[in-house]
């Protein structure tokens, strides 16, 4: 489109970028372009959680801090250079770019965060991939959610229309403005105007050209949904994204497989599923107060109560099950939320309050007995807080004993707890903010 990084018309695959392979588990290897493995996965007790995140290059801060502290592995891409049209007069494509992250990648790695950064493909997709495309753009579910995500999201917005200027007075949001007014209902096949290279791209002054936009950038979001799709299949990496929008169409794409009697068996992702419980927890706002580097301490400080939550989490997709045939992934989400986590929630905070409102009371009673006493009254002439520690004696003692018992009762509490790891990291994150 007309930002630096965005869409193009004239996008071609990178040259000079070697097959990628990059070793990410012991004999191992993922190749995005070819889809190739080679040896055995790991046997353990539960799945691990290599997750791949695919909407961009790039992932804001508070995403990526959610997927250290909850994922096994985290990967991610290059921004790829598909391209549609096969070069010809008409073309649309994106425009490949290293990732931002690729300089830190190592780094991660070396500090025990298993972060891998891959090539990305480009060129003409393969015809499996183009279907997959040609049947979103041709469902009117999946494009209307497309274009009421770029409503309800800002981010989901910024990167499918991205700010910058787009030319002849064009910006991103006079650009938004027009692609969100289109009435589907009403207007020709997107799919069709898609491939009508009579219509030019990018032309916002007819409604053929903004209708000709929305399927391109509704395009670009399918083809990076679909890649990562068949890569999870291919290689055990579950896709995951930061913008409730994917969700949604992740929801048309199983309610069309659904209505064209493809078998069921597909269950809630383990990456939506514990990011749907990290923010039920965790304020994303809070994660501003814990840098990176402090997050990866985290990261090794909680191992053992973050597999616990990772186990936990296993358990729940099991017992959730398979997304009914007539059901809804999104809403299926909400319902786990309602029905799972946030009891789980409600139990645990009750549960460190009355401990708390119970040490509470326990020292206000002996303060009280120990305010009456003689030799308070003696000296409370001359009474400050320094003075009444240095007589307290035995009052103090049993203050402190009832406060290191509500401690190991907190610690049974977060034992008993199958979310006490996210909460930890809610308090972490608090206290951070108080300094």
């Amino acid at each position: 489109m007309g930002a630096s990084g965005a869409p193009s018309a004239t996008a071609s695959r990178p040259a000079g970028r070697p097959p990628a392979a990059v070793t990410v588990q012991v004999d191992t290897r993922i190749n995005f372009s070819g889809y190739h493995r080679a040896g055995n996965r790991e046997v353990n007790v539960r799945d691990k959680i290599r997750a791949f995140y695919y909407p961009d290059f790039w992932v804001q801060a508070p995403t990526l801090k959610k997927a250290i502290l909850v994922f096994d592995e985290i990967h991610f891409m290059d921004r790829p250079s598909f391209m549609f049209g096969g070069g010809r007069e008409g073309s649309v494509g994106m425009v490949g770019a290293a990732s931002p992250i690729r300089p830190y990648e190592q780094s991660f790695r070396d500090n025990g965060v298993p972060l891998y950064v891959h090539e990305a493909p480009g060129g003409p997709p393969q015809s499996e991939l183009l279907e997959k495309v040609e049947a979103d753009l041709s469902d009117l579910n999946f494009m209307t959610r497309f274009q009421e995500g770029l409503r309800a999201s800002q981010h989901f917005r910024d990167l499918h229309i991205q700010p910058g200027n787009y030319g002849n007075g064009e910006t991103h949001e006079t650009v938004y403005q027009k692609v969100a007014t289109i009435d589907l209902q009403q207007s020709p096949s997107p799919l069709e105007v898609f491939n009508n290279r009579g219509v030019r791209p990018f032309d916002y002054s007819t409604p053929e050209g903004r209708l000709k936009t929305l399927a391109i950038d509704a395009a670009f979001c399918s083809i990076k949904m679909s890649f990562a799709s068949g890569v999870g299949a291919r290689e055990g990496i579950i896709p995951f994204a930061d913008a409730s929008p994917y969700t949604t169409l992740l929801s048309a794409k199983y309610n069309r497989a659904v209505a064209a009697a493809s078998p069921a068996g597909r269950g809630i992702l383990a990456t939506d599923l514990s990011l749907a419980m990290f923010d039920e927890v965790v304020p994303t706002e809070l994660l501003e107060n814990l840098e990176i580097p402090e997050i990866v301490k985290l990261r090794k400080e909680s191992a053992t109560a973050r597999e616990g939550f990772l186990e936990h989490l296993s358990a729940l997709q099991a017992r959730i099950g398979n997304v009914p045939r007539d059901g809804d992934y999104a809403l299926l989400i909400e319902k786990t939320l309602s029905t799972e986590v946030r009891p789980a929630a409600k139990e645990f905070r009750d549960k460190l309050r009355t401990i708390e409102e119970r040490l509470f009371g326990k020292v206000a009673k002996t303060a009280v007995a120990w305010a009456l006493s003689p030799a308070v009254v003696q000296v409370f002439g001359d009474i400050t807080w320094q003075k009444i520690l240095g007589l307290a004696g035995g009052a103090v003692a049993v203050i402190a004993g009832e406060a290191i018992d509500a401690h190991i009762e907190k610690r049974a509490a977060r034992r008993d707890s199958v979310i006490s790891y996210l909460f930890d990291i809610e308090q972490r994150a608090r206290n951070q903010d108080k300094l």
